[in-house]
């Protein structure tokens, strides 16, 4: 007699697998029991060796894997269309254990001893840039960074023998920029590296990077997936990298997920595709206001401008609640506007329900010089705009007084 599969989310649309994506017809839980403990019984000697050994798959230390965490990695991985998913402490933590992993990897003849090279876009998060500019270089890991991700013989030209690894933001934070994934992922296969997309803005709900072609995908899931009230991150990808990772530089580093945060984190995850449908209208509202006015220089939206129609193609069910707008008068117009806000929160975050406002060039991009900011395409007077879910005649009004 055949034996019926266990999983049930085969063949689910992406709205309901936000809630039963990785689960299972043995579940006996409607909403993930919170297991908050350190150890688990191994059972017999055989098999604490095979476990350990990952010979076996099932839980020994949460540190490691957790049957909570497991919940929230296995519905991750469904949204995604990935094989697995390994969920982390926080997205800079994610970032940092892949690099590391797919960095030292010796594959390809490489020697273990000898670190391989880095190919980045320059539109990153602060902190990733300072990563790759900075520290993974202190640890024999150069990166090259592509001043123009939009040519596509510039990353060509910066891939050498010992790449390991391409690695692209879309879309960007805090210009927003919408990078084409499948040329860059037919470059990578091309050179028989993988494709890494950090996915974070756009959400499985509004870009699944490996339907294009990507290898990884990573997300920082203190953002949109956790509305602003846990911190977190995961890595998605084939069974085998996970596996690879969670055995080696996750296990020896020890950058895990609280079963606590994975829990609020999968109860979020039940109302992702109706938040991002909000945080899109009204960032669609917002830009189309501050487009027609005249102290503003440049509205960063990637509904509007040259490239709309080819950002529409890439991202057809929008692009996210991010974006940023540059005042004329540079960094004082800039403070002067931040500081007249009443209903933004000035604060470091993106996703929440709350709209919240920042000036990169001094806080979250603030490690970086003049003339990387300038070739990133952030300037002083760059306010970034991370638009909620209020009512956006609102959000229009604050503005509209600031701007005053």
């Amino acid at each position: 007699m055949r034996r019926k599969k266990s999983k049930i989310n085969h063949g689910l649309r992406p709205k309901t697998l936000e809630i039963h994506g990785g689960g299972s017809k043995k579940d006996i839980e409607i909403r993930p029991g919170l297991h908050r403990t350190v150890a688990f019984p191994m059972k017999s000697f055989e098999r604490a060796r095979r476990l350990f050994e990952g010979k076996e798959e099932g839980f020994i230390y949460t540190r490691i894997n957790n049957p909570t965490v497991d919940k929230l990695e296995k519905r991750l991985a469904a949204l995604e269309g990935a094989e697995a998913a390994l969920a982390t402490s926080s997205g800079m933590s994610a970032v940092t254990v892949l690099a590391l992993h797919l960095a030292c990897s010796a594959k390809g003849g490489a020697s273990p001893a000898l670190a391989g090279r880095i190919v980045s876009s320059n539109r990153l998060y602060g902190g990733v840039f300072h990563l790759f500019r900075d520290r993974l270089p202190a640890l024999g890991i150069p990166v090259t960074f592509v001043e123009n991700p939009y040519d596509l013989k510039e990353w060509e030209k910066a891939i050498k023998l010992n790449t390991k690894f391409l690695y692209v933001e879309i879309p960007s934070n805090p210009i927003i920029d919408i990078f084409d994934i499948k040329p860059l992922a037919v470059l990578a296969k091309k050179h028989k590296i993988p494709l890494v997309v950090d996915s974070t803005l756009a959400t499985p709900a509004l870009l699944n990077p490996l339907k294009r072609g990507a290898n990884v995908i990573i997300h920082s899931l203190s953002k949109y997936m956790g509305d602003g009230e846990v911190i977190g991150g995961v890595i998605l990808g084939k069974k085998s990298l996970i596996n690879g990772l969670r055995q080696e530089w996750f296990r020896d580093t020890g950058p895990c997920l609280s079963p606590d945060n994975a829990a609020i984190l999968c109860s979020h995850i039940e109302s992702l595709f109706g938040r991002m449908e909000e945080h899109c209208k009204n960032a669609e509202s917002v830009a189309k206001f501050l487009l027609k006015h005249s102290k503003v220089a440049k509205v960063l939206y990637p509904s509007f401008g040259p490239r709309a129609a080819l950002n529409k193609k890439i991202m057809p069910k929008g692009f996210g609640g991010l974006m940023a707008f540059e005042v004329k008068g540079g960094r004082n117009a800039a403070k002067k506007v931040l500081d007249n806000l009443k209903l933004f929160w000035h604060a470091p975050n993106i996703g929440e329900s709350r709209s919240l406002v920042i000036h990169p060039a001094t806080t979250t991009h603030g490690q970086m010089t003049k003339d990387e900011l300038e070739k990133a395409g952030i300037s002083q007077g760059t306010l970034r705009l991370s638009i909620g879910r209020e009512d956006p005649r609102d959000l229009i009004y604050d503005l509209k007084q600031a701007l005053s």
